[in-house]
């Protein structure tokens, strides 16, 4: 009995926020100060405890000590689910972690466990005014809850595996592994010749030459914010003085610019062996592409091929 009456529901806020701060590496998550996180628990723990001693001892006033038990209970849990899922949504706007790997999943998830808690609570009030049995109002917690948690395991696991293969990435192409001779790529990418257009900027434009220098050598374009407006202060001139540099030069606007060096890292990575181990959407993150979508779409613009078909038609066959 007493363990039926013990309000688990404090425990799952806080395994999911320390779920949280380990998936940011978030230096909360090392303090000690979280053990007061399960203090609510705790506090439930020794109230039923001592309320179920009613089995030993016969308390007078039990009913309406029950009912306040259970009143103060209910607002703790709602109230302690609401703060954590918005501590964490807070965390998730610093600058410091807004751009980490996990940021959108882990603001999903906050909005999901806010949805999940809000309609508990409208179906707690739903039942109070209507009285449709809280038995059914469980039920439909229950099922609404069922299909969350298969939700959560089921991306989180995916997210989990493709933040790591970015991880392993970041270390495959910082020891040098990338390394492909594209004269044997098959793809339907054809070859620009350079003709007189009377443009009115060259190639050893010294602000281009420094552009490409830096997607070069410093290769900015992996990372996924990078805007016109950035790469216009690194180099010290107008965001659109920078446009009609690209524009004229290559003969792209400048995002179309940027993703085909993506395009290129992605083709290379697609192309060396030590990255057969990696789903394409982690090498294309990786390489800076923001969404599946952007990449995908970046891609078979730039090479007339998906990813996919282009793993698969340059996929050595061995030969026995």
């Amino acid at each position: 009995m007493i363990l039926y009456d013990i309000e688990w529901v404090f425990l799952f806020p806080v395994f999911f926020f320390l779920y949280f701060l380990k998936s940011i590496n978030h230096d909360l998550g090392k303090s000690k100060k979280l053990f007061w996180l399960y203090m609510p628990f705790i506090f439930s723990v020794v109230i039923n405890v001592i309320f179920n001693l009613e089995y030993a001892y016969s308390w007078k006033y039990k009913e309406l000590v029950y009912d306040l038990i259970f009143d103060f209970q209910e607002l703790g849990y709602y109230s302690f689910n609401f703060i954590l899922v918005i501590w964490s949504y807070k965390i998730l706007k610093e600058e410091k972690y807004r751009m980490h790997p996990n940021s959108r999943w882990l603001k999903k998830l906050c909005v999901w466990i806010f949805f999940l808690v809000t309609s508990w609570i409208i179906i707690d009030i739903i039942d109070m005014i209507f009285n449709i049995g809280y038995e059914i109002g469980i039920s439909i917690i229950c099922t609404v809850a069922s299909v969350f948690v298969f939700w959560v395991v089921y991306y989180g696991i995916y997210t989990l595996k493709l933040t790591n293969d970015q991880k392993n990435i970041i270390s495959d192409v910082n020891n040098g592994t990338l390394h492909v001779n594209l004269t044997e790529v098959h793809d339907n990418t054809q070859q620009e010749v350079p003709t007189n257009t009377g443009a009115s900027f060259s190639e050893d434009n010294r602000y281009f030459l420094k552009l490409e220098n830096l997607l070069q050598n410093d290769h900015i374009y992996r990372d996924p914010n990078l805007s016109q407006e950035i790469i216009a202060k690194l180099l010290n001139i107008s965001s659109g003085y920078l446009s009609q540099i690209v524009n004229d030069i290559t003969k792209k606007n400048f995002t179309v610019y940027i993703n085909s060096y993506r395009v290129k890292e992605v083709k290379d990575m697609i192309l060396n062996a030590e990255f057969d181990k990696y789903s394409l959407l982690a090498i294309g993150l990786e390489a800076g592409f923001k969404s599946k979508t952007t990449f995908y779409t970046s891609f078979k613009k730039e090479t007339g091929l998906t990813p996919s078909q282009f793993r698969s038609k340059n996929k050595k066959v061995p030969i026995f």
